[in-house]
């Protein structure tokens, strides 16, 4: 179902670009995109019980992205995001994600300050993660897994503070396929045992850059 959700925000990301390709053709005013972001990550499904009694709670994240226009509405770009979440209970270790990808956005441009916009977007997953390496269970580690792949699908509003940017707030539901990434500890496999998933709020700053005179 997670991937069924994410396939659909696609095919209407898709359908929504081909539609706008085809019709504007008023005169491109930005090029270029720059966005840095920073929120609060929230774990679902399998990092809220995992390994039974190490699940992960609220986190935060930082990223920024960095984007072409191919018309005033459609833009495609790459991405960088790192996300951390604690471990419920006294354990003082942390749940971490290093994502690089890129990005498919369709913005509703208008007269407005306001403007709508989804975004899909998908790359490289690099999660760390704590981890049990002895069988008492009485030694906990942080140990970086392989990587994995991710896709993510947000729902945005950005506000014009000026004509050439302005600030956003996104929600978004990210979904990593990791269930069978493995890593090595002294000789002994671990393994991802489920696709993780999670959900972001986002708010940052948007600057964007036109075309020349």
């Amino acid at each position: 179902m997670k991937s069924l959700r994410l396939l659909l925000i696609l095919i209407a990301v898709a359908g929504l670009s081909i539609s706008a390709l085809a019709q504007d053709e008023e005169e491109k005013w930005r090029n270029f995109e720059v966005t840095l972001n920073g929120g609060l990550t929230n774990p679902t499904s399998a990092l809220t019980d995992w390994k039974d009694s190490l699940g992960a709670k609220l986190g935060f994240h930082l990223g920024g992205s960095g984007g072409f226009y191919f018309t005033n509405r459609i833009c495609t770009g790459l991405y960088f995001s790192f996300a951390q979440m604690g471990m419920e209970g006294d354990w003082e270790r942390n749940f971490k994600s290093y994502d690089f990808g890129g990005y498919l956005k369709y913005a509703f441009a208008g007269e407005s300050n306001f403007e709508p916009y989804l975004k899909l977007s998908g790359g490289a997953v690099w999660p760390k993660y704590p981890i049990w390496v002895s069988p008492a269970q009485n030694k906990l580690r942080e140990q970086s897994f392989d990587p994995g792949f991710g896709m993510a699908g947000y729902l945005g509003l950005l506000y014009y503070t000026s004509d050439y940017g302005g600030i956003f707030f996104e929600f978004g539901y990210h979904n990593d396929f990791l269930d069978g990434t493995e890593t090595d500890y002294q000789g002994e496999i671990y393994t991802i045992e489920d696709d993780i998933s999670y959900m972001d709020f986002r708010a940052g700053i948007t600057v964007f850059f036109g075309p020349e005179d």
